[in-house]
């Protein structure tokens, strides 16, 4: 593999950022890790993928107000960033590899080389992913749930790091999914990858 060790990827919700991320990775021959950094992270905080589930969809659900669920939610926040961080650590330790999401471009600065790439699309464009499979989101919510997601994602981003999420100056690339298609922001990305070496 070439100087760059770790391909992290920041998403707008409903970007299409796993999905890239999985292509980059199979290009390349490396590992990509998403949601399984949630699950080892909640193994080593303690806390149970149940209640983060109910903690993510207490902030995501338009009929109830972002509550502090069980009265900790920042603590919750905060177990779940420093067991992430480990994990992120730990994933990176075994070899190169594709990271969506979990702030991982700022836990990874100046540990290793990253290139560190966030994936947009029109808010329409997104709507329409958000409506079709798997997201089957109804039309009556989706513009609200994307914006949320959008919020509680930038919010969690900002509150951990020192940069501003999904502002070009705290990304090497940032890639219109919807103009670009998957396929074409995957290729160029493992190709920034390639030409590094």
């Amino acid at each position: 593999m070439s100087k760059i060790k770790v391909v992290t990827i920041g998403r707008l919700y409903c970007s299409g950022g796993s999905s890239i991320g999985k292509r980059v990775a199979q290009k390349l021959g490396i590992p990509c890790y998403d949601r399984e950094i949630v699950e080892m992270a909640a193994e080593k905080s303690g806390i149970s993928m149940a209640e983060i589930k109910k903690y993510e969809e207490s902030v995501l659900n338009p009929m109830k107000k972002p509550i502090n669920l069980f009265g900790f939610s920042e603590d919750i926040c905060e177990k779940i960033f420093a067991a992430e961080t480990e994990v992120v650590y730990e994933l990176v330790e075994k070899g190169p590899c594709v990271i969506v999401g979990r702030c991982a471009d700022f836990i990874l600065k100046n540990k290793v080389k990253t290139l560190d790439v966030f994936i947009y699309a029109s808010l329409d464009k997104r709507m329409q992913t958000a409506m079709s499979e798997p997201h089957n989101i109804p039309a009556d919510e989706v513009e609200y749930r994307l914006k949320k997601y959008d919020k509680k994602r930038g919010d969690y981003y900002n509150s951990n790091t020192n940069k501003k999420w999904g502002t070009k100056f705290s990304y090497d690339l940032c890639l219109d999914s919807g103009t670009l298609g998957y396929d074409m922001c995957a290729d160029i990305i493992a190709h920034t990858v390639e030409a590094s070496s």
